[in-house]
Parts: C-alpha cells; sequence; structure tokens
C-alpha cells in the first residue's frame, strides 16, 4: 500500500510541474518607464509598417506605366469606364470627386495595379462564359441503337373500369360537385 501512495504523490508531482506556466511580461508596473517596451514594439511595428507600404509604392510606381499599357491592351473599356466613373462622381458629388481626383493623381500606382487586376479579371470571366456557351452550342457525339427486339413491349390491353352501381351514383355528394 506504501508503495501504491508512493507512486500517485510522484505523479501528482510529475502532473503539477507540467501546468505550470510562465508569464513574460514587458516592462513592469514598478517602473515609472514600464510603458517604454511595449511603446517601442509598437513603434517597430508601425516602422516595418511604413518601410513595407513605402517599398510597394516604390515598386508599383515603375511597373505602374507597363500596368496602365498592358490594362489597355487587355480591355481598354475597363480605364474609359474608370474614368466616366470619376466624371460622374465629379458631377453628382463635387467633394468626393475632387477627392478621388487627388486619389487617382497621387496614388497612380494603386489605381493603375487596381486596374489592371480588374482587367484580369473581366478577361477571365469572359473566356468562362464563352467556353460555357460554346459547350451549350456544341452538339453531344450519340449512336443511334438498332431496335431489333421490339416484342418486349407488348403490353396486355388495359381492361376497361366497371361501371359504378346506381347506388353509387346516388351519391348526393357527387351531385354537388358535378
Amino acid at each position: 500500500m506504501n508503495q501504491f501512495v508512493s507512486i500517485i504523490v510522484i505523479l501528482n508531482k510529475f502532473v503539477s510541474k507540467m501546468t505550470d506556466y510562465k508569464e513574460y511580461k514587458i516592462g513592469g508596473s514598478n517602473s515609472p518607464f514600464g510603458f517604454l517596451g511595449p511603446l517601442l514594439i509598437l513603434a517597430v511595428f508601425f516602422a516595418a509598417l511604413f518601410f513595407l507600404a513605402k517599398g510597394m509604392f516604390w515598386l508599383l510606381s515603375w511597373v505602374a506605366p507597363v500596368l496602365l499599357i498592358i490594362t489597355l491592351i487587355i480591355d481598354y473599356n475597363i480605364v474609359k469606364n474608370f474614368f466616366v466613373f470619376i466624371w460622374k462622381l465629379l458631377n453628382d458629388n463635387p467633394v468626393m470627386g475632387i477627392l478621388a481626383v487627388l486619389m487617382v493623381i497621387f496614388a497612380y500606382p494603386f489605381v493603375a495595379g487596381y486596374l489592371f487586376v480588374k482587367a484580369l479579371g473581366v478577361r477571365t470571366i469572359k473566356k468562362a462564359i464563352g467556353n460555357v456557351q460554346k459547350e451549350q452550342n456544341s452538339y453531344t457525339d450519340y449512336e443511334e441503337v438498332d431496335d431489333e427486339d421490339d416484342s418486349f413491349l407488348d403490353l396486355p390491353s388495359l381492361k376497361k373500369k366497371p361501371e359504378l352501381t346506381k347506388q353509387a351514383k346516388s351519391n348526393e355528394y357527387d351531385d354537388m360537385l358535378k
């Protein structure tokens, strides 16, 4: 019995060590400068985000003219409809229209990228619709099967329904529905 109790005590100690959690704090509440750690991490995060956005803008600014030319080649209506949208926005809501024009001027790499992705999407959808219409308009190959044995469809003649007796014909409810 003592051995059993000692095994349980050992297992209990092992299990209690498995559930220990370690907690890491950045900055402590005891120091008046405890907020500097999280603030430093936040500053590093936003600095990395800024340089990532700056790099994307730089890369897209070099690629934007090429993307715009490819977009015009793929489907010039995408660019035309975008500028028609901007013009309607200027007429309907001048403030939003001016903001949209400023966005087009200052964020032209992102606008060119957006128009390029939209042109690719429209082109893909048009191809998919064309393939579906092509399949619907094509004939399916078939083979005529000669029916040599027609005897399996010989059915017996239908028996006429027995006529109703006079008692059944004199039903009041049936007379109401006639």
